[in-house]
């Protein structure tokens, strides 16, 4: 009994795609970075702000100084958030890309609760202590405290300031040192605070000696008072 015995065919070698697949993935890289830095379907062509109402549009964008028909990817917003940044004005600018044409720009600026008297004319100072913004004259309202602006110093002044209920008729209020805050109220009263520390408790216990008709009272110490009629 004969058999016939064939040769096996030769298996086909598969090509590998790796080569393909890496020159696809060129081809999308070089398109894609085309499209968003070479394009003209990417650019900025205007500049949005929100939350402003001390600075008007007009000086935050020239602040900003975002270069309109650039590409969005070219632009940093966190470089046009540290220009805005170095305002006085502003406390926190929030730079974002609004695609496919726009820059986006929301600011939170800060309110002037107090105002302090400089050589070049008045420091706008708000809740922290901090300056915010120059002006020639006090506005109506605000109380000029004599202490350096942006200093140890005009924080505790500031940290008492906050916590003095309107009923005092606030006078004056000094801090020539961190530690020698003194408030002087409209019927003559001083009151000594010494630091911002524990402002709640001193206010509290001055309160109570205004009440009883002291007009001379040390809290810098509050829980060991000393008073002058």
């Amino acid at each position: 009994m004969s058999q016939t015995v064939r040769s096996a065919k030769p298996k086909k070698k598969r090509k590998s795609k790796g080569p393909w697949l890496l020159w696809l993935l060129v081809i999308l890289s070089a398109v894609t970075w085309w499209s968003l830095y070479q394009s003209q379907w990417f650019v900025a062509q205007e500049v949005t702000i929100a939350g402003n109402s001390r600075l008007s549009v007009e000086q935050i964008s020239a602040v900003a100084a975002v270069p309109i028909g650039n590409s969005l990817m070219s632009i940093n917003p966190g470089q046009v958030s540290e220009q805005l940044q170095a305002l006085p004005e502003i406390k926190v600018a929030t730079v974002e890309r609004g695609w496919p044409h726009s820059i986006l720009i929301t600011v939170i600026e800060r309110t002037p609760i107090a105002v302090a008297a400089t050589a070049s004319g008045y420091n706008l100072i708000d809740s922290d202590g901090v300056n915010a913004g120059l002006v020639a004259a006090p506005p109506k309202g605000l109380l000029v405290i004599s202490a350096q602006p942006d200093s140890p110093a005009m924080t505790n002044a500031i940290q008492i300031l906050t916590a003095i209920p309107t009923e005092w008729a606030l006078k004056g209020l000094s801090a020539p040192t961190q530690d020698s805050v003194v408030a002087t109220l409209g019927n003559g009263v001083r009151v000594t605070f010494g630091s911002g520390e524990r402002a709640t408790d001193k206010v509290e216990v001055a309160q109570a000696f205004i009440e009883k008709g002291y007009e001379v009272i040390n809290v810098s110490a509050p829980d060991a008072p000393t008073v002058k009629e």
